[in-house]
């Protein structure tokens, strides 16, 4: 059966019932528009099937007829309709996971927040989602798949493979295509006519040729095949209500220990990842396993890990030179974020400090020839300039004037310029793409986009130079976009990629047929490649979890990136080239705990003070975790930023307060990354305002659902997510029982007055200038209101934090001792922004776990706390 989705679609109805031997359906005010009638007339709510739900939306000038299938978490099939009318509006009471089209990639996971997300972000884009295919089928498809299709190595025995397998991937397409091409190479018996028939006088007919595929003739006449479904019953079109209440995990439970989980080591994504060597047998990065970020490599065949550095400092972002005979990396003292660039060799025999200006220096490139790095670094005022570096002597060139703040400087393939963004328009909320000569010279701003605003970013030279990849914002959200180079002009801007989800980082495979990218969605990043030909994107690395700093070997087929998860701290994974599966290089987990105990988060949504879908991770803590009967307490855990998101990566915070018995709501208020551009600006100029209301919308969501008991909320966070701590206890001093600030701001003007200068400019695209809105300033400062705060406070601070001085952190200590209210205050001598050092960060989440648990736990069962 084939339902008709409006009445335009009625004219070609009659053909597909011809050409296709199906029932025609349609609703009752598209059924008169049929030739030769429907075969079945539907109603509004009518069951097509007992799976499958019809429902109209729209009225007469703009209705469409959808269908809603209840298979796992249903399927929404959109027809024509534009997500984005006022029709479609009729969809948002419905849940779904998917919206299949013939026009585009199925939307997985989309359901009614992705058509939330559609109207809010794509008001100029008019989204059509096509269920018919127009004859003759789409044979672009076929295209897409045979630019990913390889000839070897077949990984599945080509005996074992069938026609069925060609939908489980281009590799087993490579193989299903040779058992065809055997097949149909097979001889086959030939039919001279009709077998007679006893007592028939009929003659023998005449040879008759193959029948051709609807597929490949519109005209071929249709063949009648029974159905290979079984639907579901009617009742489980209605979907079960979900709960998020603690079960049982049984025998497995175990009471963590602070030492153990915080003491884990890590593989560094934050500073700078991994990189791959030229030859593509080894991977360098950054691992504390050592107690601080020290350097490794490890090959890729094999398992040995080798140690290249014992500083006893922090040493990160390690980058191979062009011949992969050294190592360039960053490192800095005491967490004071001054970062020198060091070289090591490949042994790890030598290392030697290349720069030694006090100063930050970051993103640091070798110019293809080796003899030189280009890096930015704030030298001599408080923006940050693009350096040229003399590999040998470090001896420095300063390419821009540091007028503007300047990021991400990639040396051309032949040397000749150098690609990076910058912030120069006058606005100062927008990133643009340059070039300007190596030697020195003017820079020339490239054009890359159509639309007057959004960010161009993350850019990156084609191997041959004459393209550019880079991340655009100017549609509505992040995505892969493309322009030519000729000369210095950019042209021929074209986009790779079109999903609702931001897509950002283009890393370009050598043989240059497509990039790879991250894809975030639902505070998952995975890995996915596009080629640039046809536009077709798939997946290489998609555990649930988030994949980090993907890197391209030589054969353009071999990936190295990083990993992590809710219950898995981050290390190394690769994929060989021959391969479709991952495997790991590093194991920083180890046999230490199981992973059963600890707690995978959900992801959910629930509505803000206006209306807006607020996304969350929520950590149910296993039942056998809870102290008492009744409704658990709850930690709102908010992260910095605001511009970042809180993603489900490893995280001992939430694992420690889930395995002592708290819910954990982990909110991506407005402001956070991975939801849209609109969803990012949404608290410009507005900190404090529109996502202290997400936070406490939160807070009733958790009351509400009947999720936790609020009268035992605490809430925790660092940098930006330590000063909404403080801001909420004091604008809501009724609503929390307890919190902990890490390193959070204090006063917003005194931070602009001593932060470093490239977060001053972030200030004042994001909250203002200080000099000319003071009252914003001072509003949204949690010192304003300090005098407000009751909840017994946490303040956890680095003695050498650049970003947020100690002197914040000191002002609401001072403002407490003024309320006598109860409060904390430790300081951590040998840290900055953040706590790096193993024996600090068990420290930390010590005295975080200790505190809460303390204040959120009823007198009655303090004793039962370890």
């Amino acid at each position: 059966m084939l339902l008709i989705t409006n009445a335009a679609r009625a004219a070609d109805a009659a053909k597909y019932r011809d050409a296709l031997g199906v029932q025609i359906a349609a609703h009752a005010d598209d059924a008169g528009a049929i030739p030769g009638g429907a075969d079945l007339v539907l109603q509004n709510d009518a069951l097509v099937r007992p799976d499958a739900r019809v429902i109209r939306v729209g009225d007469e000038s703009d209705a469409a007829t959808v269908v809603l299938v209840r298979k796992s978490g249903g399927v929404l099939f959109c027809g024509d309709l534009d997500l984005i009318s006022d029709a479609a509006r009729a969809l948002t009471g419905l849940t779904f996971s998917a919206v299949l089209s013939a026009r585009r990639a199925p939307m997985w996971n989309a359901g009614r927040d992705n058509l939330l997300l559609l109207q809010r972000q794509l008001p100029q884009a008019r989204k059509r989602f096509g269920i018919l295919l127009q004859a003759p089928w789409d044979r672009a498809y076929k295209g897409r798949l045979e630019d990913q299709m390889k000839s070897n190595p077949i990984i599945v025995p080509q005996e074992e493979t069938a026609a069925r397998e060609a939908a489980m991937g281009p590799d087993t397409l490579v193989v299903a295509n040779q058992v065809r091409e055997r097949t149909e190479a097979a001889p086959r018996p030939v039919r001279r006519g009709r077998p007679i028939i006893a007592g028939s006088e009929a003659p023998a007919a005449p040879p008759t040729s193959r029948p051709r595929s609807f597929a490949e003739d519109w005209n071929a006449p249709g063949t009648v095949a029974p159905s290979t479904t079984t639907a579901n019953l009617p009742a489980d079109l209605r979907p079960a209500t979900t709960t998020f209440r603690p079960v049982p995990l049984g025998d497995s439970f175990r009471r963590l220990e602070v030492e153990l989980v915080a003491g884990l080591p890590s593989v560094d994504n934050f500073w700078g990842g991994i990189d791959l060597s030229p030859d593509g047998a080894e991977v360098a990065f950054s691992w504390n396993r050592s107690g601080a970020f020290e350097l490794y490599t490890a090959p890729l065949e094999g398992d040995r890990i080798i140690q290249l550095t014992e500083g006893g400092a922090r040493s990160v972002s390690p980058r191979w030179s062009p011949d992969g005979s050294q190592l360039a990396f960053l490192r800095d003292e005491a967490g004071n974020e001054q970062f020198a660039i060091w070289i090591v060799d490949r042994d790890g025999d030598h290392e030697r400090r290349l720069t030694s200006d006090a100063a930050m220096h970051r993103d640091i490139a070798w110019t293809p020839d080796g003899k030189a790095l280009v890096c930015v670094a704030n030298i001599g005022g408080p923006q940050f300039s693009i350096q040229w570096i003399d590999a040998a002597t470090g001896g420095r060139r300063e390419l821009t004037d540091g007028a503007f703040e300047d990021a991400r400087p990639r040396p051309s393939p032949d040397g000749a310029w150098i690609l990076f963004e910058s912030w120069r328009a006058a606005s100062r909320t927008e990133a643009d793409l340059y070039i300007l000569p190596a030697a020195g010279g003017e820079a020339v701003r490239l054009e890359t986009r159509d639309e007057k605003s959004g960010d161009s970013q993350f850019a990156r030279w084609s191997p041959d130079g004459r393209s550019i990849a880079f991340t655009s914002s100017a549609r509505g959200r992040r995505e892969i976009a493309l322009v030519d180079l000729v000369a210095t002009t950019a042209s021929g801007l074209r986009y790779l990629t079109d999903n609702p989800f931001d897509e950002l980082d283009p890393i370009w495979r050598p043989d240059a047929r497509g990039v790879l990218y991250r894809h975030d969605q639902d505070a998952a990043r995975s890995v996915h490649r596009v080629f640039t030909a046809s536009h077709a994107a798939t997946p290489v690395a998609d555990l649930p979890g988030v994949f980090e700093w993907p890197c391209v070997g030589p054969d353009s087929e071999t990936i190295a990136l990083t990993f992590s998860s809710a219950r898995r701290p981050n290390d190394v994974w690769v994929r060989d080239g021959d391969q479709v599966t991952l495997r790991q290089l590093t194991d920083s987990l180890g046999r230490k705990i199981d992973p059963a105990v600890l707690v995978e988060p959900s992801h959910v949504r629930y509505q803000s003070s206006d209306g807006r879908e607020i996304p969350a991770l929520l950590f149910v803590p296993h039942a056998e975790a809870l102290r008492s009967p009744g409704r658990p307490g709850a930690v709102l855990y908010i992260h910095g930023g605001p511009t970042a998101q809180h993603y489900r990566t490893w995280d001992p915070t939430p694992q420690l307060l889930a395995n002592r018995g708290f819910v954990v709501l982990a909110p991506n208020v407005r402001g956070s990354t991975g939801y849209g551009r609109e969803f990012q600006e949404a608290n410009r100029r507005d900190w404090g305002g529109g996502d202290l209301a997400d936070v406490m919308g939160g807070l009733d969501w958790l009351d509400r659902e009947g999720i936790a008991d609020p009268a035992r909320i605490g809430i925790t966070g660092g940098s930006y997510g330590g000063y909404m701590t403080l801001y909420a206890l004091a604008k809501h001093p009724d609503r929390f029982a307890a919190g902990v600030s890490i390193v959070g701001v204090v006063s917003w003007k005194t931070l602009f007055d001593t932060t470093r200068g490239d977060l001053r400019e972030y200030l004042i695209r994001e909250l203002g200038d200080a000099a000319t809105e003071p009252a914003r300033y001072a509003d949204r400062s949690p010192i304003t209101h300090a005098d407000k705060i009751r909840a017994p406070l946490l303040v956890l601070q680095g003695a050498n934090d650049p970003r947020v001085p100690k002197n914040e952190a000191l002002q609401i200590v001072e403002a407490l001792k003024r309320n006598n209210a109860p409060y904390a205050y430790h300081e951590y001598a040998d840290e900055g922004h953040g706590f790096a050092r193993t024996e600090n960060r068990i420290d930390a989440q010590r005295r975080t776990v200790d505190w809460l648990t303390k204040h959120l736990t009823p007198v009655r069962d303090r004793y039962l706390a370890d």
